[in-house]
């Protein structure tokens, strides 16, 4: 018997075809998100600029504040980072009908529920890294400056009062923490873990750094990215992913305020040293999970074995939603470059 006839059956090859459809069929599902939040983002933000313009309430010449003040406008940008950023992923899955609890616990987590010294060391050593990024960008930022390319300068909105810096931190440390890693981790990261978690790791984080939609963030934000990432995976837990995410944008936000009454060369010594701190701590806290023997730390290799990386890639890269939204990042990214963020 012969397959019934057919010579050319293969269990294999079927069994790669179905693998490749799931992996488009989430890649799909994944990029609708992703390019849902970068239009709305977009798209919110004028709309809503042009309508309280229109009765004199905003200024869209004001390129800073949109004539809202500090308070206003950071009020006004947390509404619209909450719709845009919060609401296309559980609306999207609904749509789909994928039952999807964002910050319950991955399924398929390394190891056992891991302990607050584990999950506080395993911070303090992802801070680390994200210092890491911070000089790697610097250095990318000065080799895209010396090829002519400058990137946008980032804005900074804390300014000399308690409220700005609690607002602050509200806007650009908390919100994100929360509702980036609900979507990168909880959602996407969550739909394509059964492809690998290499694969699911590195895919995530990809997204979240093309969402910052410019030169500037884009490198560090893909660290961050796989460090959270790889938190998530290790502890089962998207909630670590989004304490590290918080503690590496409240600490941007307490240095900028901490530099606003201090000159150039003094900021710098500032956040050279906290960095410093930082580093030297994060280090010891990698040491210390080497030296408690952490399989988090020690291994491992991805146990399932799906498909081949170069299929998996094929498989995503050939999604249409992938396909548009790389193409609408792409706009965004040339568009930042040349006129600003």
């Amino acid at each position: 018997m012969t397959g019934y006839g057919n010579n050319n059956w293969n269990p294999h090859s079927m069994h790669s075809h179905h693998q490749k459809q799931a992996i488009r069929r989430d890649s799909n599902f994944v990029g609708l998100i992703s390019i849902a939040q970068v239009i709305l983002l977009q798209v919110i933000s004028v709309v809503l600029i042009l309508g309280l313009s229109s009765i004199g309430i905003a200024d869209p010449t004001d390129s800073r504040y949109f004539g809202l003040g500090n308070t206003g406008f950071l009020l006004f940008y947390s509404i619209i980072y909450i719709v845009a950023v919060g609401l296309p992923a559980p609306i999207i899955a609904l749509i789909a009908r994928r039952r999807i609890s964002p910050f319950s616990d991955l399924e398929q987590a390394s190891h056992k529920e891991p302990g607050f010294l584990q999950v506080a060391l395993a911070l303090m050593a992802g801070l680390s890294l994200c210092i890491i990024a911070n000089y790697v960008t610097s250095y990318i930022v000065y080799f895209l400056n010396e090829i002519g390319l400058r990137p946008p300068d980032m804005p900074v909105y804390v300014e000399n009062s308690v409220v700005s810096l609690l607002l602050n931190i509200f806007t650009l440390a908390l919100l994100p923490a929360v509702l980036e890693e609900m979507v990168y981790r909880g959602y996407i990261l969550r739909t394509l873990l059964p492809h690998g978690k290499v694969f699911a790791i590195v895919v995530s984080s990809a997204m979240f750094a093309l969402m910052h939609g410019n030169l500037l963030q884009i490198p560090f934000a893909f660290i961050v990215g796989l460090t959270c990432g790889y938190l998530a995976v290790k502890t089962g837990k998207i909630w670590v992913a989004a304490l590290l995410h918080f503690l590496n944008n409240f600490m941007a936000v307490v240095l900028q305020y901490a530099g606003i009454n201090l000159t150039d060369s003094q900021t710098q010594k500032v956040v050279a040293i906290a960095f410093s701190i930082l580093g030297i701590i994060g280090l010891y806290s990698l040491i210390a999970l080497f030296a408690a023997g952490d399989p988090g730390i020690r291994e491992d290799k991805d146990r399932q074995q799906p498909a081949p990386a170069v299929n998996k890639t094929g498989a995503l890269l050939s999604a249409p939603a992938i396909i548009a939204y790389l193409v609408v990042s792409v706009i965004l990214i040339v568009l930042t470059t040349r006129f600003g963020g």
